[in-house]
């Protein structure tokens, strides 16, 4: 499965962008980590609070372009936005270069870019396409190449999505290799890195890799075993964060109704330490929202 758009994975705390963010995370992480098999929500009750950074097609088709007055700027190439990112030695622009290299990979395949779609409500335009055809007109074999290292950059530094993208990618990206070589010292340290980068975001309250990782545990998979408590853990965590943040009279999806069958495995020793990782979280992510520490 090739899932349409990674750019949406950043955090916000703008409700309209956790609703994008979090239809995104479920379908991702159900992609990789069906549901379990009795009492699971289905998708539209399992979600993670994430957020979009807004983007438009223009604003990086002319990321490098200054405006001059009655005149279009001129287009700049992709191997010139690549070019600029790769030198500031930001990780966030390394994130910014693996997506430029992604969503030209994705339109290659399909003619169309379906995470834009989803952002814009309606499909590309017969201009976007063409501007989106020009831009990824140069795309090497190199860049397809590099593109993986722009998205680890990433990730070990923490760049909020970016170790859900990993991990979603596989294990150099080829996701076959943890059914066809799961002993593979290599496929080993790189299922290692993978939850560790997101165990270390999840603990910063990076939410997206909170639902990432509460989707991992709940069942036995290619990455980890099912591990309830972690799973309730970090269900519990977002369970809170979403009463933060929800509009009065918005349902939250990882109320009871859904997920008390997750909560009856557990012993009441169980249910207490993971309701003590749940604060830890909590605790962070109001204290990066700037929201009071209780209440």
């Amino acid at each position: 499965m090739r899932f349409p758009s990674t750019r949406f994975l950043t955090m916000n705390v703008k409700f309209t962008g956790l609703a994008i963010a979090a239809a995104i995370a479920a379908a991702l992480a159900l992609a990789y980590w069906p549901a379990p098999e009795s009492g699971a929500p289905d998708a539209a009750a399992v979600s993670a609070a994430g957020a979009p950074a807004g983007r438009s097609l223009e604003s990086y088709l002319n990321i490098d372009a200054s405006p001059v007055a009655d005149a279009a700027p001129m287009p700049v190439t992709l191997a010139q936005q690549l070019a600029r990112l790769a030198a500031s030695g930001k990780p966030e622009d390394a994130y910014a270069a693996y997506n430029l290299l992604d969503d030209c990979i994705s339109f290659e395949k399909e003619r169309r870019l379906p995470g834009l779609e989803f952002e814009l409500g309606r499909e590309m335009t017969a201009q976007e396409k063409a501007a989106q055809q020009q831009l990824c007109a140069g795309l090497t074999q190199r860049q397809r190449e590099e593109r993986l290292g722009y998205l680890a950059t990433a990730a070990r530094a923490g760049v909020p999505g970016a170790a859900t993208i990993f991990l979603s990618e596989g294990p150099f990206g080829d996701r076959s290799a943890l059914r066809n070589r799961p002993d593979d010292p290599l496929v080993q340290a790189w299922k290692r890195q993978a939850i560790a980068q997101l165990t270390a975001q999840a603990d910063e309250a990076e939410l997206t890799s909170v639902s990432t990782l509460m989707m991992a545990y709940l069942r036995d998979g290619e990455v980890v075993q099912k591990d309830a408590p972690q799973a309730y853990g970090y269900l519990l965590a977002l369970r809170q964060v979403y009463d933060d943040i929800l509009a009065p009279g918005v349902t939250n999806p990882y109320q009871d109704e859904y997920w008390h069958w997750l909560q009856a495995e557990l012993t009441p020793e169980q249910q207490a330490t993971a309701s003590a990782r749940a604060q830890a979280i909590v605790a962070k992510y109001r204290q990066h929202a700037g929201r009071p520490a209780h209440g």
